[in-house]
């Protein structure tokens, strides 16, 4: 049996490696973690924390400029000063990031080591160009990075990502977003709440296009309000920079030309997979990501990749959720493998958009027969205190009425969809979701479209015919259950 200096190597540390190297290191496993610059991860630093940081100065600033609609009086409350701004997100990085430092996972068993590493072979890695670490298990969490599409001139004329968002010295007085997917969508709202002038642009035909429609439409209508312009189903044509002003033309008879101080680039990522050397240890690869089972294993059984870097869903949890199936499996010597038909997500604009399982369009995709409960936020009398009552949640059924998927898209979505988590993954019939909601709460909403769909089969002339048979009852049913 070969001689390894590690047990197992896990390369890159975001949520999906530092998961793995917990597990495999508190579990006995002599534990090797590579990060090439730092721990915790592209969502920590340039995603999920960076972004929901602004989207919270955004939506300060944004009630504080229209405080008429809460019954005060609207408040000029000054320009932007994009220096506090990202000190404040500088700030709270700093604070998630004690708990990614490689001291704290050096105590609990992991060597940490910072720097490139690539493949010499299928088990044995180049640190730093001099040191060779080998293992009989790998694990590649190397994350993924922003996308760009190479119009014509964009190189020259310049343009920002996620990246480079958080960090802007000043705010664009005009911004062009050139996709209408979740990180151009709530990019755009942020920065247009805070002053800047933003149009998206996009191919599709609608905005967050993995969406239905109806839902997708209630975010549409929301930004659009606030001054968002949409060019949706557009091309672009060529991009070019005079003095300091961005040009983009869209094809067209005639062309139209939207300018901009800055071009933020959002249409999707690509795996970080190009630094690993993976031809020297035999590892496939499709369009930058690194293919697996759902084992999470690569073309070579004994290299596994979670997170982005396999391109399945590219979100902070189900990294994390992968790194636990590849501690089970590497560490344990156990089964697992991931179910993708529950993976949630949350679109985190004003109003939010979450999911769980199908949706009408997959559904349709798939073959499956269902039918939808669907009940609108402003049916809550706390949306209606929080002045919060655009949405409405819909439940996705099959024929016997166990829950296939939820969508809500409305205020505070994203916690709202919690029971609906456990419906999905369990299989669960409606009537199974029914409990006492606490009032006056959001959660209510989830009760209400329960009562909306039982409502007909119990409140019905049937069931009222019966009843006068045996009870000799009198009423009518009068207009029905709203």
């Amino acid at each position: 049996m070969a001689k390894h200096t590690h047990d197992v190597i896990i390369v890159g540390g975001g949520s999906g490696g530092l998961t793995a190297a917990v597990g495999c290191a508190q579990l006995g496993m002599k534990t090797a973690l590579i990060d090439k610059e730092r721990l915790g991860g592209d969502c920590l630093h340039y995603g999920c924390v960076p972004s929901k940081t602004l989207i919270k100065t955004a939506t300060v600033f944004h009630q504080a400029k229209t405080g008429s609609h809460f019954g005060l009086s609207d408040m000029d409350p000054g320009a932007v000063d994009m220096a506090k701004v990202n000190a404040r997100i500088a700030g709270v990085i700093a604070e998630i990031e004690k708990h990614d430092s490689p001291e704290r996972f050096t105590k609990l068993g992991a060597e940490v080591f910072l720097g490139q590493a690539e493949f010499t072979s299928p088990h044995e890695m180049r640190f730093n160009g001099d040191q060779t670490l080998s293992a009989p298990k790998i694990i590649l969490a190397t994350g993924s990075s922003p996308r760009a599409i190479p119009f014509p001139g964009i190189e020259e004329a310049g343009y920002i990502t996620n990246v480079d968002a958080f960090s802007l010295p000043s705010l664009p007085k005009r911004l062009v977003t050139i996709g209408a997917g979740p990180i151009g969508i709530e990019l755009s709202q942020a920065f247009t709440r805070l002053g800047s002038k933003v149009t998206i642009v996009d191919i599709a035909p609608q905005i967050m296009p993995r969406e239905d429609a109806d839902m997708a439409e209630v975010v549409r209508t929301q930004i659009t309000s606030e001054g968002v312009e949409l060019r949706l189903g557009a091309k672009i044509a060529r991009v070019e920079k005079v003095g300091a002003v961005k040009k983009i033309y869209l094809e067209g008879n005639p062309e139209e030309v939207l300018e901009a101080d800055e071009i933020l680039m959002a249409v999707g990522r690509q795996g970080n997979s190009g630094d690993l050397n993976l031809p020297a240890a035999g590892v496939a690869v499709d369009r930058s990501f690194v293919t697996v089972n759902s084992k999470l294993q690569s073309s070579q059984k004994h290299i596994y990749a979670v997170g982005d870097i396999n391109g399945r869903y590219l979100f902070t949890h189900v990294a994390g959720a992968e790194g636990s199936v590849a501690v089970r499996r590497v560490a344990l010597h156990a089964g697992g493998s991931m179910n993708y038909q529950h993976v949630p997500w949350v679109t985190y604009t004003e109003p939010e958009l979450a999911s769980i399982g199908y949706n009408e369009m997959r559904a349709k995709e798939a073959g499956i027969a269902y039918h939808t409960a669907v009940k609108p936020i402003s049916s809550v009398d706390r949306a209606q205190a929080e002045g919060e009552v655009e949405g409405q949640i819909k439940m996705i059924l099959d024929k016997k009425d166990r829950v296939l998927g939820v969508q809500i898209v409305g205020i505070h979505a994203g916690e709202l969809i919690g029971p609906s988590l456990y419906a999905v993954r369990g299989g669960w019939k409606l009537r199974q979701l029914r409990t006492m909601f606490p009032y006056p709460t959001l959660s209510e909403i989830t009760g209400k479209a329960i009562s909306g769909y039982m409502a007909p089969k119990l409140f019905n002339d049937r069931v009222r015919g019966v009843l006068r048979t045996l009870f000799r009852y009198r009423g009518d049913g009068g207009e029905g259950y709203k």
